[in-house]
């Protein structure tokens, strides 16, 4: 029997047993992100009063054997406002393997969330290699507590091809990265009269909330920002990073993003870009606030940045030299905890990508 409560450890601990439990499952198959306690501390606000009732883990005796993880968030849905959670890092510790604990933590993290008053929890189930166990748990809940609203992808700029050849797990995308190296060219800026591209600050903060309800204001699902949340996703000096453009001394658009750490053939860093607020920005401004945020993440040692391809941004704002179009290989999951209500049709959607 296993006995679900709140993971007991440290952040270090729990980094620990989560991506030792992901590469025993895909190293060498598929990228493994290596997230850090600092990231978790960052994502999953473990700052906050209580925030260790949102790491669900599963015990036997004193032994972990697997935990899921949640972070309470906002989303508005077809006009309606939801609390709910998004949710990630189902973990389960091999020697544990097909003896029920992702069941167990399922059902942990629905008691959790009601418990919380949060309707439901918003995930993935990750396709795009057969060496995924995710998804084929969650097949098993789809009809009953999970429904399966649309399938996504990415936008992908590679940043350095030989050192990104090298860390593909994909050979044929390595080697695509490989032979396409001399057409791709590093990301270039340009300046553009009036506009001015910098770090943001915490005096940004109303200004850009009232940019994220524009940009985002015509998805189907979509998280709401409030200045306390969204100062602590585009991390003001500790995890993350946002860049603002100014135009006229006016904040008129920002893209968020982190650098994350993936296990492929190699060890290298990863950029992701979570948020883009670019909707006041002409096509001239939002391309080169975009190439700002590459070529800081260049700077870093990114050798591939990311974009979930969602459709909360604007249309053919990738569409430019450098970015390729893969393929869709995740589903967007939503589990109920409570009463489910009715999902409408799904084409945008503003959410984290974890």
């Amino acid at each position: 029997m296993f006995d679900v409560r709140s993971f007991e450890g440290s952040p270090q601990e729990l980094s620990d047993f989560v991506v030792s439990t992901w590469k025993s499952s895909y190293e060498g198959r598929m990228p493994v992100p290596l997230w850090s306690a600092d990231y978790f501390r960052w994502q999953l606000r473990l700052d906050e009063p209580n925030s260790d009732r949102r790491l669900v883990a599963a015990y036997r005796g004193d032994q972990l054997a697997g935990t899921v993880l949640y972070v309470p968030m906002s989303f508005e849905m077809g006009g309606e406002r939801i609390e709910a959670a998004q949710a990630s890092w189902l973990s389960v510790d091999p020697q544990f393997r097909g003896k029920g604990v992702a069941r167990v933590l399922h059902d942990g993290s629905q008691e959790a969330l009601r418990r919380d008053g949060l309707a439901f929890q918003l995930g993935y189930g990750f396709f795009g290699s057969k060496a995924s166990r995710g998804v084929k748990f969650w097949k098993k809940m789809e009809g009953t507590s999970t429904n399966f609203t649309r399938s996504v992808g990415f936008w992908a700029r590679v940043l350095d091809p030989h050192r990104a050849a090298a860390w593909n797990v994909n050979r044929w995308e390595g080697r695509a990265s490989a032979a396409f190296a001399p057409l791709l060219g590093p990301p270039r800026r340009r300046d553009v009269p009036g506009m001015t591209i910098r770090s943001t600050t915490s005096d940004d903060l109303p200004k850009l909330v009232e940019l994220a309800d524009l940009a985002t204001k015509g998805c189907d699902l979509r998280l709401i920002w409030n200045q306390d949340r969204l100062g602590r996703q585009i991390g003001l000096g500790r995890y993350g990073e946002c860049l603002v453009a100014e135009v006229n001394s006016e904040v008129r658009g920002a893209i968020a993003f982190h650098v994350l750490p993936v296990l492929g053939r190699t060890t290298e860093l990863v950029g992701i870009i979570d948020l883009i607020f670019v909707s006041e920005l002409n096509t001239v401004q939002r391309r080169e606030l975009l190439n700002s945020v590459l070529l800081r993440l260049r700077d870093a040692g990114v050798v591939v940045a990311l974009k979930l391809r969602s459709g909360d941004y604007p249309a053919g704002m990738f569409l430019h030299r450098g970015w390729f179009w893969k393929p869709a290989d995740s589903h967007v999951l939503i589990t109920w905890a409570q009463a489910a209500l009715s999902i409408p049709p799904l084409r945008r959607l503003h959410v984290l990508w974890r």
